[in-house]
C-alpha cells in the first residue's frame, strides 16, 4: 500500500472509528476511565438509564477533582452512542427471544481501552516464557503440516520418548521440579491472551450485525437474489451462520464446550499448586478464578446475538412483510414528528374528533385474548388460489354476506334497537327481536347482549328469546332480561 493509501485509510479511520475518536476527545482521559470501570470489567453491558445513575456519581466527583466534563451524563452517554463508542443490544431470553435493549462497549471502544490499559500498566516487552510459547507453536504447526513422513515420525518418535520419560519419572515417584516464578509468568501469558477474546468476540458480533443489515435490504428489494434467498430461509440455510463470522462463532463454541470442564480442573490445581499462587498478585489470581465463566459469557452472548438475528431475519423473509413494515415505520415517525412540533399549541387534554370502530364483543375475561407470540416464526400456509369454473360476474350480494359472517352488523342492530324505543318507549331484547329478526343469527343475538349492557338497564329477571338458526332451524335461549329506556348513540 502506498503513502497516500495509507495516509487516506488513517485520515478515514481517525474520523469515524471508535477507538480512534474516543482517544481524540476532548474528555479521553476521563472517558477510557469511566467506560472502563462500569463496562470493561466483570459487567459488561448495563440498560442505558442504569449506566447514566452510575455515571452521574463519578462525573461529579471527577469534577470536583478539576477535571472538565458535562455536569449530566445523559448527554455524555448520546454522544458515544452517536460515535459507536457504546452500541445497543437487545437483551437475549432464556427462550431465545429478545427483551429491552442495554448499553456495551463496542469492539473499537474496548480496544482503546485495552490500549490505554497497556501504557499504565505495560507487560514485559519480551520474556522466556513468552518466547518457549512462540517457538513452540511454530514447532507444532511445522510438525502438523510437514509432508515428509520420515520427518514426521521423527519429531512423533521424539514426543514420544520425552512422553516415555516423563511417565518413567512420575512411576518412580520424583517429584516434578517446579518453579512458582515461571509458573507465574505462565499464568500472566495466558491471561493476557484471554483478555483478548471478549474484543474479538465483540467483532464477530459487529461482523454478523452488518451482514444482517445487508440481507434486509436485500429483503426490500424485488427481484432473483431476493426470491433465492427466502427460497433459502424455507429449506433450512442459515446465511449469518454460514459466514466467516458465523464460521468462527460456531468453531469458538465448539471448542468451549468441549474443554470448559477440563479448563475449570486445570485452574483448581494451578491454584493450589505450592507457591504458585504466591507469586500472583490478588487481581491476578480473582482473573485466573473467573477465566472460565468470563470466556463463557462472552461466548453466550455472541450466540444469543446470533440466534436473534437469525430469528429475525427468519421472520423478516416468511412475512415478506418487510417494506410495508418500513413503511408503516415511516408514517409512524412522520407522525411524532408533528406531535412534537404541536405540542406547544395544542395541549393534551384537546379532544381528537376522531373515533375508531371496534367490533362489538369484548372479551370478558383473559381466556378470551390470544396475544401475538413474537417467537413463533413458522409460515403461514401457503394460500393456492383455485381456478375458477365459470366466467360468471363476481356476486356482490355473495361478498356482502361473507364480510358480515366475519364481523357483527352493529350499525344495523343500534337501528333496530332505535326503531322500536321509538315507537313503544322502550323495549327488551326479545321485543327487539320479534320487531326485526336476527339477520346473522347467534351474531345478532351477541351483538344485542352486548349493547343491552353497555346501553340498557338490568331489569331483574330473565327473558326467552328466539331465533333463527343457519339452516333456518328454531333457537332459543334465555338470557337476563336487559330494558332499552332510550336510542342507542
Amino acid at each position: 500500500m502506498s503513502t497516500v493509501s495509507t495516509a487516506r485509510t488513517a485520515r478515514r479511520l481517525a474520523g469515524e472509528h471508535p477507538a480512534w475518536m474516543l482517544l481524540r476527545s476532548a474528555h479521553a482521559a476521563a472517558a477510557v476511565t469511566l467506560l472502563g470501570r462500569h463496562l470493561a470489567g466483570g459487567t459488561r453491558r448495563l440498560p442505558e438509564t442504569e449506566l447514566v445513575e452510575r455515571l452521574e456519581d463519578d462525573i461529579a466527583e471527577l469534577r470536583r477533582q478539576g477535571f472538565t466534563l458535562p455536569h449530566s451524563a445523559g448527554p455524555q452517554v448520546s454522544e458515544w452512542l452517536r460515535d459507536g463508542v457504546l452500541v445497543r443490544r437487545p437483551t437475549v431470553r432464556a427462550d431465545g427471544g429478545t427483551g429491552p435493549e442495554q448499553l456495551e462497549l463496542s469492539d473499537g471502544a474496548l480496544a482503546a481501552i485495552t490500549f490505554v490499559a497497556g501504557l499504565t500498566d505495560p507487560h514485559p516487552v519480551a520474556t522466556p516464557t513468552r518466547l518457549s510459547i512462540v517457538l513452540k507453536t511454530v514447532r507444532d504447526v511445522a510438525d502438523a503440516v510437514e509432508p515428509d513422513p520420515e520427518s514426521r515420525l521423527a519429531a512423533l518418535r521424539a514426543e514420544r520418548a520425552r512422553l516415555d520419560a516423563e511417565i518413567d519419572r512420575v512411576r518412580r515417584g520424583a517429584a516434578a521440579p517446579l518453579d512458582p516464578a515461571g509458573v507465574a509468568e505462565r499464568v500472566r501469558e495466558v491471561l493476557a491472551l484471554a483478555d483478548g477474546v471478549p474484543a474479538d468476540l465483540l467483532r464477530v458480533r459487529a461482523a454478523l450485525t452488518s451482514t444482517d443489515a445487508e440481507l434486509r435490504r436485500g429483503l426490500t428489494e424485488s427481484g432473483p437474489a431476493r426470491d433465492a434467498f427466502v427460497d433459502d430461509v424455507f429449506r433450512g440455510v442459515d446465511h449469518l451462520a454460514e459466514t466467516p463470522a458465523g464460521r468462527n462463532l460456531t468453531e469458538f463454541r465448539a471448542v468451549l464446550d468441549a474443554g470448559e470442564h477440563d479448563a475449570t480442573a486445570h485452574v483448581t490445581r494451578l491454584l493450589q499448586a505450592p507457591g504458585a499462587a504466591a507469586e500472583l498478585t490478588p487481581a491476578e489470581v480473582a482473573a485466573l478464578r473467573r477465566l472460565v465463566a468470563d470466556l463463557r459469557s462472552a461466548t453466550d452472548d455472541a450466540t444469543g446475538t446470533l440466534t436473534a438475528l437469525r430469528r429475525a431475519l427468519q421472520r423478516a423473509a416468511r412475512s415478506g412483510d418487510l417494506p410495508q413494515e418500513q413503511a408503516l415505520a415511516g408514517l409512524l415517525r412522520e407522525a411524532e414528528a408533528t406531535a412534537l412540533e404541536l405540542a406547544d399549541e395544542v395541549p393534551p387534554h384537546a379532544p381528537t374528533r376522531l373515533t375508531l370502530k371496534l367490533g362489538a364483543v369484548a372479551p370478558a375475561s383473559p381466556a378470551g385474548i390470544r396475544p401475538h407470540d413474537p417467537a413463533d416464526d413458522r409460515p403461514a400456509p401457503l394460500v393456492r388460489p383455485r381456478a375458477a369454473t365459470t366466467d360468471a360476474p363476481t356476486d356482490l350480494a355473495a361478498l356482502r354476506a361473507l364480510a358480515r359472517s366475519a364481523e357483527i352488523d352493529e350499525d344495523e342492530l343500534r337501528g333496530n334497537v332505535n326503531d322500536v324505543v321509538a315507537r313503544r318507549g322502550g323495549a327488551t331484547v326479545g321485543e327487539v327481536l320479534r320487531a326485526h329478526p336476527a339477520t346473522q343469527g347467534l351474531a345478532s343475538v351477541v351483538g344485542l347482549l352486548s349493547l343491552a349492557e353497555r346501553h340498557g338497564r338490568r331489569d331483574g329477571g330473565t327473558e326467552d328469546i328466539t331465533w333463527s338458526g343457519a339452516r333456518g332451524s328454531l333457537r332459543r335461549a334465555r338470557v337476563p332480561r336487559h330494558r332499552f329506556e332510550e336510542p342507542v348513540p
